[in-house]
């Protein structure tokens, strides 16, 4: 026969060894579903990671497949540089042409008639529009207008055998002469005819009255 006080401590061990076994049994089914769920997770990263692989692997196939043909598209296109050749020969021909058209007028040596505004009448002008001169101390036929004269006052002059045009206005009759140079100077009723070095700009006549030179009229 067991004591009471036995019978009381064994009702105590049995009631703590089912608290025990109940902690243990909830411990249990917590811990089971989160392995579960854990090693679904794991299964499902892998077969993730598996499938990540694959596309990498059939992506950067067709990858380099199509750039083979935009690259050969760029190849193609490069020709396009004959276009090019084409615009610079066009354009290096222009300014030839630019430069010959520019030189006709200089080379056309024209004496034509110009109404001045600062004068107050109508004068001859060269082709390129400069006031033409005539110096009181020339003679018919004869330039007294030598060395530094000829340097500040330029002669009109044209190349050896051609012949001086004259443009609308100019009545009298031109002529040329040859100075001690060997150059032909051109006459305007036998007057030679001059320009002046301070003359910036057509209509410019600031030679006029300057060292018996006056502006020429026809």
């Amino acid at each position: 026969m067991r004591s009471s006080a036995q019978q009381t401590s064994l009702k105590f061990e049995v009631k703590i060894d089912r608290g025990v076994d109940r902690r243990s049994i909830a411990a249990a089914d917590l811990v089971v579903p989160l392995i579960k769920r854990w090693t679904s997770v794991q299964v499902s990263a892998m077969a993730l990671l598996f499938l990540s692989i694959g596309f990498v692997a059939c992506g950067g196939s067709s990858y380099s497949t199509t750039a083979t043909p935009s690259t050969a598209g760029a190849a193609t296109t490069k020709p396009s540089s004959s276009a090019t050749a084409g615009a610079t020969a066009k354009s290096s021909s222009s300014p030839s042409t630019a430069a010959t058209a520019a030189a006709s007028p200089a080379a056309d040596n024209t004496v034509a008639t110009a109404a001045n505004a600062k004068l107050g009448k109508t004068i001859l002008v060269d082709a390129a529009g400069n006031t033409l001169y005539t110096y009181a101390k020339d003679t018919s036929g004869s330039s007294a207008c030598t060395g530094t004269c000829a340097t500040i006052w330029p002669p009109l002059t044209i190349a050896s055998g051609s012949t001086p045009k004259a443009g609308s206005g100019v009545l009298g009759m031109l002529a040329t002469i040859t100075r001690a140079d060997g150059t032909k100077q051109v006459t305007y009723n036998g007057a030679p005819l001059y320009t002046f070095q301070q003359d910036a700009a057509a209509g410019d006549a600031s030679g006029d009255g300057v060292n018996s030179f006056h502006a020429a009229t026809p």
